[in-house]
């Protein structure tokens, strides 16, 4: 019994999932999203370290409404995400912090910034060995640091800097490198 026991503690306790197969630590995604009702598309980087979280950038665009082509707005977040069973595949949970920037395409010093912080929640499929697929859902709050009421008179069609909780749905193709 002491040879066992003695035995057993020498080796190293692992996650169950971990010796299923090693997962690439990279991921690029291409996202199409909604915000509220305004739709877009968004680029995403992750890496993951530490078992089950991983960290990335992101990079949305939000298409303007009809009439409101000069109107651009981009999203620049950083998001921590955590995974339950790991990285790439199955339920996750995120949290994000945004700087939105939207500005006037014919006079860009015509702009308004905001900073903001988001929650997801989603869940990853394998779809290959390096390609995958994802689906979360969210919300999102902001508030304006620098307005510019030139160009956002009215809430709706700033969505990017808009001061309000907003709701935000994506699904992401991801290649794992």
């Amino acid at each position: 019994m002491g040879l066992a026991g003695q035995a057993w503690a020498g080796r190293p306790v692992q996650d169950r999932f971990s010796s299923l197969d090693p997962r690439p630590d990279n991921q690029f995604g291409i996202e199409s999203i909604t915000l509220s009702d305004y739709a877009g598309f968004g680029l995403v980087y992750r890496r993951g370290f530490v078992g089950h979280l991983s960290l990335g950038v992101r990079l949305e665009y939000t298409y303007p409404d009809v009439g409101y082509g000069q109107l651009q707005g981009f999203n620049h977040s950083v998001e921590l995400t955590g995974w339950v069973k790991r990285p790439w595949i199955g339920p996750f949970f995120s949290g994000s912090f945004s700087v939105g920037h939207a500005f006037m395409f014919s006079v860009p010093s015509l702009s308004a910034v905001a900073l903001g912080g988001g929650v997801d929640a989603g869940w990853a499929w394998d779809l290959t060995e390096h390609l995958g697929l994802a689906f979360s859902m969210g919300i999102r709050n902001t508030v304006v640091v620098r307005d510019a009421t030139q160009i956002c008179t009215l809430d709706d069609q700033c969505i990017v800097v808009r001061e309000a909780f907003v709701p935000r749905f994506a699904l992401t193709f991801g290649y794992r490198f």
